[in-house]
């Protein structure tokens, strides 16, 4: 099985409910402004990504020098590790599997906390006391978390912020899918990244605005030491053309961005209801995907029916009969719903 969503090219022609992307598609502004980068594509880009850093900054209220552009998120997550060299990391599971794969590159530690079902995977008082005496020099966290899709309130994201701070200890946020929330500045770290220079957080264009295969990835942290350490473990023209000129045109889409997200929010409360009332517990979910537990055989028969859902029993923490499915649009969820309500169990 692989590790990650998405894999239509060994599934060709399914119904892809696996990758978590804006269900809406590319924005056509930003379809346009990568066609355009191609059509520019005979001279190198900005090695700084200037001109894409400065509509990062203005899309999230930042200074353009707090920002490093990567092709990707996965591809600054890496150049992270291999800059800072984390003796031990702190990972609560469970979580984006591509963690523990950089984390293992550079010779980390891992040190896990497992979340428990009965907490819907969310961590709590237990987590923020091994906070206190781990010895630990880094700790990543997703928020919203992938792949449950459970939330950290604001008020135990600063606990946590404050835990980390005091400890000298680094906090990477994975915020990649926090654009999908009605309130995503309040459930934010960023707030912090002017008073912690311990802070990193990771973000993508990938998911919410629907382009996975044009790599636009950032970091946001306030400490330039770092952000240098980072670059120098970054190719030199990393960022292409297109997905600097597409990256440019998706900050200038927060309308799109906020009508979409508010059709998705809607149609995964539907989405949510009908799944339990066939009989799956599914967690309330607060970005656009929900992780519900089941039968195991489910992806197996998904896929004999052309759809590609997440079968999450690889993650650490789970076991077999958990799965995860992006939401779609409602002509596709219901040929999913149907299709799950025949497998028998």
């Amino acid at each position: 099985m692989n590790i990650h969503g998405g894999d239509i090219y060994r599934n060709p022609g399914v119904l892809d409910f696996s990758a978590n992307c804006n269900c809406f598609g590319m924005p056509k502004s930003v379809q346009a402004a990568a066609i355009r980068g191609v059509q520019c594509a005979n001279t190198y880009p900005d090695p700084e990504c200037e001109a894409l850093r400065e509509a990062i900054a203005g899309y999230e209220g930042v200074n353009p020098s707090q920002i490093l552009c990567g092709n990707g998120a996965s591809e600054l997550l890496l150049a992270l590790a291999e800059a800072l060299q984390p003796r031990r990391a702190l990972l609560a599971a469970p979580c984006f599997l591509e963690y523990e794969r950089v984390l293992t590159a550079v010779g980390t530690q891992t040190q896990w906390h497992l979340l428990a079902e009965k907490d819907d995977y969310l961590p709590g008082a237990a987590f923020l006391e091994e906070l206190k005496h781990t010895d630990a020099d880094m700790v990543i966290l997703s928020n919203p978390n992938n792949p449950t899709g459970t939330l950290l309130s604001p008020e135990y994201l600063q606990e946590i912020i404050k835990l980390t701070k005091a400890r000298g200890i680094t906090l990477v946020m994975d915020e990649c899918f926090l654009d999908f929330l009605e309130e995503a500045e309040r459930y934010s770290a960023k707030q912090y990244l002017k008073s912690d220079s311990h802070l990193i957080i990771l973000k993508a264009f990938t998911k919410t605005f629907a382009c996975a295969g044009l790599r636009i990835g950032y970091l946001l942290c306030s400490d330039q030491d770092v952000l240098c350490k980072c670059k120098m473990h970054l190719p030199e023209w990393n960022v292409s053309l297109p997905a600097t000129y597409a990256g440019i045109a998706a900050t200038r889409e927060r309308e799109w961005l906020r009508e979409t997200a508010e059709n998705i929010r809607a149609e995964r409360e539907w989405l949510r209801e009908r799944l339990t009332e066939l009989g799956f517990r599914v967690l309330p979910g607060a970005a656009n995907f929900l992780f519900f537990m089941g039968e195991a055989g489910l992806y197996e028969y998904c896929l004999s029916h052309n759809i590609l859902i997440r079968d999450c029993s690889n993650y650490r923490g789970l076991g077999v009969g958990t799965y995860r499915i992006c939401v779609r649009r409602r002509e596709e969820n219901e040929w999913l719903l149907q299709v799950i309500g025949s497998f028998e169990k």
